[in-house]
């Protein structure tokens, strides 16, 4: 038997993969449904691949070898983002000029990609870097200029020192660079800039009467797309859209107003004070009436040294200065009010003021803590409003509950449950049936929990409403919330009922973790009002303390409010946004030049589109000095201008990487086009992006600029779409063995080339996808590649229990695994559970093996449902069926419903939500054959003796829940 050699296969098909270019190309003439199967522009680093990469590659490569052996047109691209700092920093650092770096960091990339056999269309390939694509990248940067959506100004913008270049604020979070992790700097500048903020909502088409369209904004397009919640919810955060109003405050003793803004008008009885930002223009006009104008004088000129990044961060102490002498007047309750400054408020955000309302918003209650300032409650929760369970109707059901805080002494932390069904994560929870609250309570606990030994401590005084949906249950509850507090004397348990089990699991949770894990409102309110003090309550409600609008929720009192500022024309509705016009310019030599050029007669003159590409000139000293290298370059600079053909000058700074990646995916679809950034036809058949796959670290960089770029393409005519990536999935990080995040400083960097040397390409690709879940962050573990070794091995053995005989049916055992299998295999790979169907493959081999004999059949579907993951021992064995051409040119195989169709099922049957039987049943049983079953059964009918059945909902497959 001849053994299992990694080494001689993997050489062998990478080969024969290099002789057969078409095997993975798309076909443009193609007319089978395509599919567009992207991995985000890799940067070509001069470190290699590395664990990350090699699990996004492989999970996109397993889609598109089987996508293709589905019959779909697959478009697979690969190709480099080599412009801009990353490969320059490592330039100056070498003293070796960024062409070279880059391109022997693309060797090496595109050499360690084939050494994965990553079934890429190499004959799309694309580097930004090369003069060939980047006059395209310039021709979308005159499309905005000719559009009013790029232009020039004077701005403070973020700058890094040590890569001597100003920053987008996308790039600068938290103000430190992104990529140095420096701390960033504010100068006053003259740069670039496309208006991104024209896009926030959805706008009109430029285009004609006849093709006019409304393109869809950067919010309103999450909706249409399939993305990670949380991808479309940082996104919607970054962008910060806010609807508010925006009113007068009058200063007393002069004519002066201060405008502010605010998106909780429902608060303005609670206002106690105001906020103005440092810079605000009436600062200066207030000067003389300032008592303390020295303190206030140093206190701007503190603000000024700070970021406007690590002025809005969350984590930073708010600080401010009184404005003595200064005092504005609440026009809804004539109260006067302090006016401070302070540098958590932004001059260009909003009116550059707010009014301060600390008992109902985190940032002013800590601002008022700090300052002795009155906190004044206008808002209490919806279910403190004793009078609101009056609403109920007849579907509504009411009950009396008891809450039980159970604390483990020992160790500070609380017993809570994590509900199966509901996906309410609580503390010990459950109905007052008799016996007392102690005694409900302590119920409960066993019941759910299994602890039976604690000490009651105490109730906390009063009691709450609550109302909420059971979805479970399909009805509403008012419920009466009594709180009791509990210590667990010893952690003695008694067996816990298996149908409370399946209902929830019991978790022991740190004391600093509780307000993040339980999610049920009225719970979590408790918890902070009576174990953590006063707090700001920064939800709607109903409105207390607010004269006539007491009584009303918030919405309802915005909109009155809101119409009572109209009405006396101080104030209106308003929309505000958080984001700000993208930065461009970068004062650095790797990236692409703008295409502007600067003549003393003529001004600001675009490059014509003929003149394209402008090229990087190669006569520069690419070392940083703090101002653009191109302005030292003589053969750049020797430029007439486009219209009067006199002396000009070249515009200096050069582009934004992710100006160069906002475009790249259009031009997969038509690379080699000299007269078109793509055709139309082209980006008509092959675009959307069906499935992209990447980090989730570029959800406010690339990502939300792409969006960008489409929009722009779509509402000026070009594209008939307006959302480049119709399907997004993150990766997770892969972390060391150490558990700690891969670092050359910390020398625990997984080599790809390593792990392939010793265990294959084979074996690494499906370790990566067996470690778990795609997008779950997990920590690499060497023997867990030793077992998918000896899967291979295994896989590769079977090949001598091939039998000649050809199989005649009737082996009912093992025809239902393999169409499950197929079945499994199929939905997961279309689902992208990887880890799982490697496990269905794993399940299946094992029978397959001990198999006396495998007939032909199972054995080629098997082969043909390793291959994605296993491609190059898939082809040896294929081939040593004699089969000529490559196992990738096979129909992926069908399997039979009637085969992998349960024939029965555990009908789960619960009273008032909680499991009481189950009991096994048909498939197809009926709602009405289940409910006599139900009803029938001694365990259902002992809880129903003397009750009333208000109604009963039958969920097909899963359960029936008898409400009483």
């Amino acid at each position: 038997m001849e053994k299992y050699d990694h080494k001689k296969i993997e050489a062998k098909w990478q080969k024969f993969w290099a002789k057969q270019p078409k095997l993975f190309q798309a076909d443009d003439k193609s007319r089978a449904d395509k599919q567009y199967i992207l991995d985000m522009f890799p940067y070509p680093s001069s470190n290699g691949l590395h664990a990350g990469h090699v699990e996004s590659y492989t999970a996109t490569d397993i889609i598109s070898r089987y996508l293709r052996m589905k019959g779909k047109n697959v478009l697979h691209p690969q190709g480099w983002d080599a412009f801009g700092l990353p490969a320059e920093n490592y330039a100056v650092k070498t003293k070796t000029h960024p062409k070279i770096t880059t391109e022997k960091a693309i060797e090496n990339f595109t050499k360690q990609m084939k050494m994965m056999g990553f079934s890429y269309d190499w004959s799309r390939e694309v580097n930004s870097s090369d003069p060939d694509y980047y006059k395209w990248t310039q021709w979308f940067f005159l499309l905005l200029y000719r559009n009013g959506l790029a232009y020039k100004n004077k701005a403070k913008v973020n700058w890094c020192g040590k890569c001597h270049t100003v920053l987008a604020n996308e790039q600068a979070e938290g103000g430190v660079c992104d990529r140095c992790k420096n701390p960033v700097s504010q100068k006053d500048l003259e740069q670039w800039f496309f208006k991104i903020t024209d896009f926030i909502e959805p706008s009109f088409a430029k285009a004609t009467e006849a093709e006019k369209r409304i393109t869809s904004g950067l919010l309103d397009g999450l909706d249409k797309v399939d993305w990670p919640e949380s991808t479309k919810a940082a996104q919607k955060n970054w962008i910060g859209k806010s609807a508010g109003a925006e009113f007068e405050l009058r200063i007393t003793n002069c004519e002066l107003r201060i405008r502010v803004y605010t998106t909780r008008l429902d608060t303005v009885f609670g206002m106690t004070y105001a906020v103005i930002a440092p810079e605000h223009k009436l600062i200066q006009d207030l000067k003389n009436q300032i008592t303390n104008w020295p303190e206030v004088e140093e206190y701007i000129n503190q603000a000024k040294k700070k970021t406007e990044l690590q002025r809005m961060a969350d984590t930073k102490e708010k600080t401010g200065v009184k404005l003595e002498g200064v005092e504005l007047i609440n026009p809804f309750n004539n109260e006067t009010i302090p006016v401070f400054a302070a540098d958590y408020v932004l001059a260009h955000y909003g009116t550059g003021a707010v009014m301060a309302v600390p008992a109902h918003d985190e940032r002013d209650f800590e601002f008022a803590k700090k300052y002795n300032l009155p906190i004044k409650n206008v808002i209490v929760p919806y279910w403190l409003d004793q009078k609101n369970p009056a609403k109920a109707d007849k579907e509504t059901e009411k009950r009396e509950v008891v809450c039980a805080i159970v604390k483990n002494p020992k160790d500070n932390k609380y017993l809570c449950l994590k509900w199966s069904i509901t996906g309410w994560q609580s503390f010990p929870t459950g109905g007052i049936d008799g016996g007392g609250l102690v005694g409900a309570a302590l119920r409960e606990i066993k019941e759910e929990t299994g602890y039976k030994n604690l000490k009651f401590v105490k109730q906390i005084p009063g009691s709450t409403y609550a109302e909420f949906y059971r979805p479970h249950k399909g009805s509403n509850v008012i419920a009466h919330f009594y709180y009791l507090i509990f210590d667990l004397e010893n952690e003695e348990k008694e067996i816990v009922d298996q149908n409370e089990k399946d209902r929830h699991e019991a978790v022991w949770i740190p004391e600093n973790e509780i307000e993040s894990f339980i999610n049920v409102e009225n719970q979590q309110f408790a918890w902070k009002k009576y174990f953590h003090g006063d707090f700001a309550y920064c939800d709607d409600g109903i409105l207390v303390e607010s004269g006539e609008y007491n009584g009303l929720t918030s919405e309802e009192a915005r909109e009155k409010i809101t119409a009572w500022l109209e009405e006396k024309k101080i104030g209106f509705k308003k929309v505000n946004y958080k984001i700000r016009d993208w930065l461009v310019s970068r004062q650095r030599y790797w990236g692409a030049p703008i295409p502007i050029i600067y003549c003393a007669k003529c001004g600001e003159v675009a490059v014509k589109e003929k003149d394209l590409p402008v090229k990087l000139p190669t006569d520069v000293d690419f070392m940083p000095t703090g101002e653009s290298p191109l302005m030292k370059s003589k053969s750049f600079h020797k430029v007439k201008c486009p219209k009067c053909g006199g002396a000009a000058r070249r515009e200096a700074d050069t582009m934004d990487t992710f100006v160069c990646s906002s475009l790249y995916y259009f031009r997969y679809s038509d690379p080699n086009n000299k007269k078109a950034f793509a055709d139309k036809a082209m980006i008509k058949k092959y675009l959307p992006v069906d499935l992209y796959v990447g980090g989730a670290e570029h959800t406010v960089l690339h990502l939300l600029y792409s969006r960008f770029f489409t929009k722009v393409l779509h509402n000026l005519g070009y594209i008939d779409f307006d959302e480049p990536f119709k399907k997004l999935r993150h990766q997770g990080i892969i972390l060391a063995e150490d558990g700690r995040k891969m670092s050359k400083s910390l020398g625990n960097v997984v080599n790809p080339d390593d792990v392939v040397k010793q265990y294959g390409a084979d074996a690494l690709r499906l370790f990566e996808m067996f470690m778990g879940p795609l997008e779950d962050m997990k920590p690499w573990n060497t023997k867990g590649i030793i077992g998918q070794v000896r899967f291979l091995e295994k896989i590769w053995k079977m090949q001598y229990k091939v039998s000649s005989i050809k199989y005649q049916g009737g082996e009912k055992k093992l025809e239902l695994i393999v169409n499950k299998t197929i079945k499994k295999v199929t939905e997961d790979i279309e689902n992208l559970r990887f880890n799982t169907a490697i496990s269905a493959l794993m399940i299946l081999a094992n029978v397959l093996e001990k198999e006396e004999k495998i007939y032909p059949i199972h054995y080629t579907l098997y082969l043909i449902l390793l291959s994605p993951f296993a491609p190059h021992l898939a082809e040896e064995l294929w081939s040593g069926l004699g089969y000529k051409q490559s196992i990738f040119k096979e129909k992926w195989p069908e399997y039979d419903p009637v085969m992998v169709k349960d024939e029965t099922i555990n009908l789960v049957i619960q009273i008032n939500g909680k499991v009481r039987d189950m009991i096994e049943v048909s498939a197809d049983i009926s709602e009405n054959e289940a409910k006599k079953i139900a009803l029938a059964s001694e365990k259902i009918i002992k809880w129903l003796e003397g009750k009333e059945v208000v109604k009963i909902i039958f969920i097909k497959g899963k359960l029936i829940n008898i409400v009483i």
